[in-house]
């Protein structure tokens, strides 16, 4: 498969599936790629849903994840490509189906986090991450860019599959996803939590983690 082909980039030390292994998902690191400058490492997000989740990339610099796929040999892989190499591993990409998250109970949400799909409204979680994917395909700033990427806007990641997609955040530095809520949260910005109890907190996670 093209995705797991390593021969496919410059002196063959790399393929896609080096930083996106089981299935195009994450390898849970941060990496330092020339799609959008160097001295401002992102951690690795996974491909599932990619085209149907645009812009793609973190900051957004790709307006697509076709653009993204074929900036990725360039950029990273250091290789210029057939097209028809190209619109083989979109075809790839695009096949991928999420996997039932492990917090579901038979199939369906726990009471725990059925409690927290409503707090997931009230904190306001649904303005951004809303649909059936969870996210409003836009970008913003809150508040937790650092270096060079202070000030940036971020983009509103799907939440399906999220359980298997930690760290979180840019740059990973939430390890869970309380962290994001809690610790990485300045202002608000990210649902309003700060009047949450620890309860609350819990049961809203497990809701995001049932996704």
């Amino acid at each position: 498969m093209l995705f797991h082909d390593a021969s496919l980039c410059f002196q063959s030390w790399q393929s896609c599936a080096s930083c996106h292994p089981g299935g195009a998902r994450v390898d849970a690191l941060n990496w330092d790629l020339l799609n959008d400058g160097i001295g401002n490492p992102k951690n690795t997000k996974s491909l599932l849903f990619s085209h149907r989740t645009p812009p793609a990339m973190f900051t957004g610099v790709r307006k697509n994840a076709e653009m993204a796929v074929r900036a990725g040999f360039r950029h990273i892989l250091f290789a210029v490509r057939p097209e028809q190499e190209t619109v083989s591993i979109d075809k790839y990409l695009k096949s991928l189906r999420p996997v039932p998250s492990p917090y579901l109970v038979n199939g369906r949400l726990s009471a725990s986090a059925k409690r927290g799909r409503k707090i997931f409204s009230k904190a306001r979680c649904d303005s951004c991450h809303k649909g059936a994917l969870h996210t409003d395909l836009r970008q913003y700033n809150l508040g937790i860019g650092d270096g060079l990427d202070k000030d940036r806007e971020f983009d509103t990641p799907t939440l399906v599959e999220i359980w298997r997609t930690a760290p979180y955040l840019y740059d990973g530095r939430a390890v869970t996803i309380e962290e994001v809520l809690i610790k990485y949260n300045p202002d608000d910005e990210h649902g309003r939590t700060s009047n949450l109890s620890d309860k609350e907190i819990t049961d809203l996670a497990n809701f995001v983690l049932s996704q």
